[in-house]
């Protein structure tokens, strides 16, 4: 018996669906000791010395504790104090660490540092002309990692911006927005390959005529991305030596610069800030990477499914493949490597879009994604995965070939629609174009009962047409999610901060320790009504003909409850209990220890256990008087569902 369809028979007695809320930000007042400085703004990264925040409108600061109010001071040790004591959810992924911004704008000198056209001074800011091309450097050396921020604005429809970037302390490489009559973007040159030629082309125009954009491009070692009002345009990957700057540009080696080529723009802001901590600090991956390198399998012990790198230890895969289970459960394998890589935590889960992203370390390459989500009609693809073919057999990174159909809406969502045939276990793999592009994840694939299957949820489809494999009458059809929505839910964990990662990790392993405890508590409810004795069903019997109390307990019929009783001690059904049950103690222990839950949350999870193991415990010898076997169940059950309301509410 499968455990979606144990669920089924579950919550046919006893349901409660979960929804959480998202997280939203935590604005407070941070003012000076000296009572000369006061915003509003969200903390996101500290250290002994300094503390980092994001102001409403998104720009980032940084100010030196001691310079901070006692009342900040305060807040900021507590909350350097909460992290360290949650370093065993410890995600995965830290924001950068950012050094003492340099205000560049202000050091640039139009005369001394204009290298073709014309830039010029108006009041606060730089504008370039119309000419066919205006460069300017930037009065400052590069080394190591860094962020460089703008505020530009178009002045005219035509013309694009490109930015000079250094990467890995000595290549330099050209980040290219909105160039031409079609505005496309992205990084030239990559393999001495143009924008059009690589993975990182970007389709759609990104800047509006009048309009203030806040560009930030963040360059490590072997990684740069480009982001323009917090959405993601250009990233890239790899050994930094594959970039290059063309042989027209002479620009020393450490320096960065602004060129406009065939419009004005001006320029509000340009702020440069080192990157002192990261993450990506070792993150270096050689060479150029295949496609198969980034596709992994995802086993755990209620199931498997695909997925694949999209940004530097960061795995996508869907949904469905992982809700059931824990950051521990979960075991990823890539190509050429018989150990498994273990996830951090699940960042990002979307239940509704069957979209999840998970954090891990890893150094091999993610694959590109297409951030413009453009995908033409008629494109030949490729779609990688793990798919099962029967027999327990498993393939590892199989890749079936298709064309893109159309787009189709299911239940408010878009999928993308591809000709192409693909099995159980490819879920969560990747739809690649001609320019190794993330243009979609596979979600499903169509059968005879297709139509239907999707209105009734993506969870439950891998399920099904492992089922009906053999009785497929529209083979060859496939489904995938977007690749605009892979964007989103990336950058939405980009931008995230380490306390938000934290809890979002924390709401995963609630939610799966939750639905375990919620399959649990019916399982038990259920074998107690079925285990019931004949004696008691004859008192029961003689209570309903004489219709002497409503307020019993209903047992489920003779006939129906044998049944039952043989399906839950089948061996399907005691295997999928046992993992249910697995490690359930070191999951409670957990929890008590979070700093990201309530006491009332942790009490309501201790009290729920216990409540189902005097269940079980009663399921076991539920004796033979009827009305006390009533009272008794119907207090359960209504323990049961108050404790459940509690912890989803607190949830």
């Amino acid at each position: 018996m499968a455990i979606s369809q144990l669920r089924a028979l579950l919550f046919l007695t006893f349901t409660i669906l979960v929804q959480l809320p998202s997280s939203a930000a935590e604005l407070r007042k941070w003012t000076t000791s000296d009572g000369r400085f006061e915003t509003q703004a969200e903390l996101v990264e500290a250290n002994e010395s300094a503390v980092t925040l994001k102001r409403a409108d998104r720009n980032v600061i940084t100010l030196s504790i001691s310079k901070l109010s006692k009342p900040d001071r305060d807040y900021v040790q507590a909350w350097l104090l909460q992290r360290k004591q949650s370093e065993t959810w410890r995600p995965g992924i830290v924001p950068d660490v950012l050094g003492e911004q340099v205000d560049l704008l202000s050091m640039i000198d139009p005369a001394n540092d204009t290298q073709a056209g014309k830039w010029e001074r108006d009041a606060n800011a730089l504008v370039s002309s119309g000419s066919s091309r205006a460069r300017i450097l930037l009065p400052h050396s590069v080394s190591g990692s860094y962020q460089l921020r703008l505020i530009a604005q178009r002045q005219l429809d035509t013309g694009s911006l490109n930015i000079g970037l250094v990467v890995g302390g000595r290549h330099q490489v050209l980040a290219i927005v909105d160039y031409g009559r079609s505005k496309r973007s992205g990084l030239a040159w990559i393999d001495e390959k143009n924008e059009p030629a690589n993975s990182t082309f970007y389709r759609t125009p990104v800047l509006t005529t009048g309009r203030d954009s806040e560009i930030v491009c963040t360059v490590h070692y072997s990684h740069l991305r480009v982001t323009c009002d917090g959405k993601t345009i250009i990233e890239w990957t790899g050994d930094p030596s594959r970039l290059t700057l063309h042989p027209n540009f002479k620009v020393p080696g450490d320096r960065l610069f602004l060129e406009t080529v065939h419009g004005s723009f001006r320029i509000s802001q340009v702020q440069y800030l080192p990157i002192r901590e990261s993450e990506l600090r070792r993150y270096k991956p050689r060479g150029k990477p295949s496609p198969a390198d980034s596709v992994a399998l995802i086993e755990h012990p209620l199931g498997h499914g695909s997925g694949f790198l999209a940004a530097p230890n960061l795995l996508v895969t869907n949904h469905h493949v992982i809700e059931d289970a824990s950051a521990d459960d979960l075991k990823i394998f890539f190509p050429g490597e018989s150990d498994s890589v273990n996830v951090h935590a699940v960042l990002f889960a979307d239940a509704d879009r069957d979209l999840a992203i998970l954090s891990l370390e890893t150094p091999r390459a993610p694959l590109a994604v297409a951030y413009d989500g453009y995908v033409p009609q008629g494109e030949s693809v490729q779609l990688r995965g793990n798919p099962t073919i029967g027999g327990g057999v498993t393939l590892r990174n199989a890749v079936v070939k298709g064309t893109t159909r159309s787009m189709v809406r299911v239940n408010g969502f878009d999928f993308l629609q591809v000709d192409a045939a693909i099995d159980s276990g490819s879920s969560g793999g990747p739809i690649l174009n001609e320019l190794d592009q993330v243009v979609g994840v596979i979600a499903m694939k169509a059968t005879d009962e297709g139509e239907k299957l999707m209105q009734e949820g993506l969870a439950r489809l891998d399920d099904s047409f492992k089922n009906k494999s053999r009785q497929q009458t529209q083979d060859g059809i496939a489904f995938g999610i977007p690749a605009r929505d892979v964007a989103k839910a990336l950058d939405n964990v980009r931008g995230m901060t380490a306390r938000e990662a934290g809890r979002r990790a924390q709401l995963h392993e609630n939610r799966v320790l939750f639905q375990r405890l919620a399959t649990l508590a019916g399982i038990r409810l259920l074998e107690a009504n079925v285990n019931a004795p004949e004696e008691m069903r004859r008192q029961a019997a003689r209570v309903a003909a004489s219709r002497a109390d409503d307020d019993l307990l209903v047992l489920i019929p003779a006939e129906p409850a044998r049944h039952l009783r043989s399906a839950l001690q089948s061996q399907d059904t005691q295997n999928i209990i046992a993992l249910l049950q697995q490690d359930m103690d070191k999951h409670l222990n957990t929890i008590r220890s979070s700093p990201y839950l309530t006491q009332a949350s942790i009490r309501g999870f201790n009290a729920l256990s216990q409540r189902i193991k005097a269940i079980e415990r009663f399921a076991q010898r539920p004796g033979t008087d009827y009305r006390r076997f009533s009272t008794t169940m119907i207090r359960f059950q209504s323990d049961v569902t108050r404790l459940m309301a509690e912890i989803k509410e607190e949830l």
